[in-house]
């Protein structure tokens, strides 16, 4: 499953905000992936969200494979303000 949507972050993303959000995807048991441009990270991964940059109405693809794919990606988007 795929959606790709534009970040809604109401301002630069903290550190702790971004470990939130690692933390929360890990709780499922779908492969959870963020894309922006040529660039693919692990949404569990507190280094590669931080490494994507994200900035306010930037344009990124959620994508989720396993039995809780859909949960994945709108927990995701609502944590990307979406």
């Amino acid at each position: 499953m795929e959606l790709t949507i534009r970040v809604r972050l109401n301002g630069m993303p903290t550190t702790r905000r971004v470990a939130d959000a690692a933390n929360r995807m890990s709780a499922f048991q779908s492969q959870v992936l963020l894309r922006k441009g040529d660039i693919t990270v692990n949404a569990k991964s507190l280094l590669g969200l931080l490494s994507l940059k994200l900035e306010e109405d930037m344009g990124v693809t959620i994508i989720a494979q396993g039995e809780d794919e859909a949960q994945a990606v709108c927990e995701m988007a609502r944590f990307l303000g979406a």
